[in-house]
C-alpha cells in the first residue's frame, strides 16, 4: 500500500508525530512518503493509496492554509479514498477534528481514524504561562500513541480496501466547540485584526536588522522586506510565527485586548498562586 503524510509544523510538535507515524508506516509498508504542507501540491495525492494530514491546531480549528490545501484537493466523491489525519494542540484542540474530517469529505476523503495529543504552546500571549501550556509534549508515551495509531490506521485502510462501507469513525468536538471554533474563521481573523482584536504586526525598525527570517518563515508567504517587513494582511493567517522567531525582539504586538477577552490575565494571576501555593508545601 502506497502511504503518504502531509504536514504542517512550525515548532516541530506536528513534525515529531509525523515522523513516528511515517516510520511506523514505512517498517509495515515498505515506505511511507513524508512531505511537509509548503511543499505539497494537492495532486500528489493522485499517486497514493493512503493520506495522512498533520497539523497544529490554531484557534479551536486548522490553519487556514490547511484548510485550503484541503480544499484544492482532487475530487474523489464517485471513487472514495482512505484518510487519516493527526493533531497537536496546546489548550483544546476544539473543532479542529470534525473540521478536517468535513473539509476531506466534501473531496471524496473517507476518514479512518485520527490522533491527537498535547504540542507545547509558543503562541505569543500565552507563551508566559507557569507552568507553559502543553510543556514537554509531544513526549515518548505521546510518540508510543502515535505509533499504535500507525498501526491500527494501517489495518483500516485494508479493511477500507475490501468494504468502503465498513469504516466508522467517531470524532470528538460538539456543538459549543464549533460554535466557538467559527468565531475564528480565516474571515473572523482577518476582521479580528483590522479591529484590533488580534493585534496588527508592529515593528520597531531601530531594533529589526532586516535578516529576512520572518520572510522566509512565513507559512502563507505575506513578508516581504521593503526594507523592513512588510505585511498582505488579507491572506495572513494569524499565527505570529514572525514574533515568535524574530532574533532581536523586534515585534512588539499590542496582545492587551486579546488577553483582555479571553480572561488570560486572570489565569496567569490564578496559576500563578496555585503553583506558588503547590510549591511551598513541605
Amino acid at each position: 500500500m502506497r502511504c503518504c503524510i502531509i504536514y504542517f509544523s512550525q515548532t516541530g510538535n506536528t513534525r515529531q508525530v509525523a515522523e513516528t507515524i511515517q516510520e511506523t508506516l514505512a517498517a509495515l509498508t515498505g515506505s511511507c512518503a513524508l512531505v511537509r504542507l509548503e511543499d505539497a501540491d494537492p495532486m500528489l495525492v493522485e499517486r497514493y493509496d493512503l493520506i495522512g494530514l498533520g497539523a497544529p491546531a490554531f484557534y479551536f480549528r486548522e490553519p487556514y492554509n490547511v484548510q485550503k490545501f484541503l480544499e484544492e484537493l482532487p475530487d474523489h466523491s464517485s471513487r472514495p479514498r482512505p484518510f487519516f489525519f493527526f493533531v497537536t494542540h496546546g489548550g483544546t484542540p476544539g473543532a479542529i477534528a470534525p473540521s478536517i474530517c468535513g473539509l476531506a469529505a466534501r473531496q471524496g476523503f473517507v476518514t479512518l481514524d485520527f490522533y491527537q495529543c498535547l504540542g507545547y504552546d509558543t503562541y505569543p500571549p500565552f507563551a508566559s504561562r507557569v507552568p507553559a501550556s502543553g510543556a514537554g509534549h509531544p513526549d515518548q508515551q505521546d510518540l508510543d500513541r502515535a505509533k499504535a495509531f500507525a498501526e491500527s490506521v494501517l489495518i483500516k485502510a485494508r479493511l477500507f480496501a475490501e468494504d468502503p462501507q465498513a469504516n466508522t469513525c467517531s470524532l470528538p468536538g460538539g456543538f459549543l466547540n464549533r460554535t466557538v471554533a467559527g468565531m475564528f474563521s480565516h474571515r473572523a481573523l482577518l476582521r479580528h485584526m483590522r479591529t484590533g482584536l488580534l493585534p496588527r504586526k508592529n515593528i520597531k525598525n531601530d531594533l529589526c536588522t532586516k535578516c529576512g527570517l520572518c520572510v522566509e518563515q512565513c507559512p502563507a508567504n505575506v513578508i516581504t522586506l521593503e526594507p523592513y517587513p512588510v505585511f498582505r494582511e488579507d491572506d495572513c493567517i494569524a499565527c505570529y510565527q514572525c514574533e515568535r522567531i524574530c532574533p532581536e525582539r523586534a515585534y512588539k504586538n499590542n496582545w492587551v485586548p486579546f488577553k483582555l477577552l479571553t480572561g488570560e490575565y486572570l489565569y496567569q494571576f490564578a496559576s500563578k498562586i496555585f503553583h506558588g501555593q503547590k510549591n511551598s508545601k513541605p
